[in-house]
């Protein structure tokens, strides 16, 4: 282990998100003189506040233990894409005790991108605006579009500024531990197209996705294929860059990105999420029943809320304490209001 790599590491990302030394050392209960000696190499922090210390710089415990910091700028865009349904079912849609677009945003959130673009239909960037406004409530930026895609990134203000862009292009829950470093590990090399796959489990119907040891997709009937014990199949969450980003939007509007020759052949990785995660589509009521009574039994057992935004936002130290104080007073559910007041009374 680096220590000064370590230091150097934990001063950046603690800048980056905008807290001072005190800030950090009151949030992890000790003082602002220990902080002051991780960033100058003259310790390391101890292993019962890694966890919690790796969350509020929003990173993971193995990065912050390497000094891994090259995915930790602000070069990554988010874009939330989303075609309609004739079931119902979108954004607004109550998924056991929040609407969908919670977990939809929360993916970008947990990753620490703060900038956005939703396209989806004029309903709901009516409900987005009328919930989120811009964003700023949250500490982030949110664009909307109901036009195409092509049209959409045309008029998006900060897309000169962008290197890289996180794609969601699903209605799609997906809930496993450790969920936030696995995304940022498919962050890592910005050059490539990354897609996230998952065993298919009880899903036969998901085409298999072949990789090699380097986790380069490949054709199934490809010698270098490597042998695993589950057959994987492929998530609607993609890592690109920019470069890459016209060819990408293109192949997500006629089907499966690993099925594109081209971007497989020259471009295309995956990164492999552990046995354990699960993955739900959100297409059709008979789907929100399954994830709804999914996120019951989670939340009920654990004692925890999952993909609440301001809960993601104030840990992330996109909002202060105070923010979310007013966000809880601002809540029409007790409970939930209730839930957010005790994150106050924690910090």
């Amino acid at each position: 282990m680096d220590v000064e790599k370590v230091s150097k590491a934990i001063a950046f990302l603690r800048k980056r998100a905008g807290y001072t030394q005190k800030d950090l050392a009151e949030r992890l209960g000790v003082s602002d003189k220990a902080v002051s000696k991780w960033e100058r190499g003259l310790g390391l922090p101890d292993i019962s506040c890694l966890r919690k210390l790796s969350v509020l710089l929003d990173t993971d415990t193995d990065s912050l233990l390497t000094g891994d910091v090259i995915h930790h700028d602000s070069g990554w865009h988010g874009v939330l894409l989303l075609d309609q349904t004739n079931t119902g079912v979108d954004l607004r849609t109550m998924v056991y005790d929040k609407p969908m677009v919670s977990f939809l945003l929360g993916y970008f959130l947990l990753v620490g991108i703060k900038k956005v673009l939703v396209v989806c239909s004029e309903k709901e960037i009516a409900y987005m605006q009328s919930e989120f406004g811009d964003g700023s409530c949250l500490g982030i930026q949110l664009y909307y579009s109901s036009g195409s895609i092509h049209e959409a990134l045309k008029e998006y203000p900060s897309v000169e500024e962008c290197t890289n862009f996180m794609i969601v292009y699903g209605r799609t829950f997906i809930y496993g531990v450790d969920q936030t470093r696995f995304f940022q590990k498919a962050m890592i090399n910005r050059d490539r197209l990354t897609v996230l796959s998952l065993p298919r489990g009880n899903k036969p119907y998901r085409q298999k996705l072949s990789f090699d040891n380097d986790r380069k997709i490949i054709c199934e009937a490809d010698t270098e294929e490597l042998n695993t014990q589950y057959d994987y199949y492929e998530i609607p969450v993609v890592f690109c860059p920019r470069n890459l980003l016209e060819a990408v939007v293109n192949i997500i509007a006629d089907g499966s990105i690993a099925d594109n020759s081209v971007m497989r052949d020259q471009y295309l990785y995956t990164e492999v999420l552990d046995r354990g995660f699960v993955e739900m589509t959100m297409d059709t009521w008979g789907d929100i029943l399954s994830v709804a009574s999914f996120v019951k039994i989670v939340e009920q057992a654990c004692g925890m809320n999952l993909y609440s935004l301001e809960e993601i936002a104030w840990r992330r130290g996109f909002i202060s304490t105070e923010q979310l104080q007013k966000l809880a007073e601002k809540q029409n559910n007790a409970a939930y209001a209730s839930y957010l007041k005790r994150l106050c009374g924690n910090s």
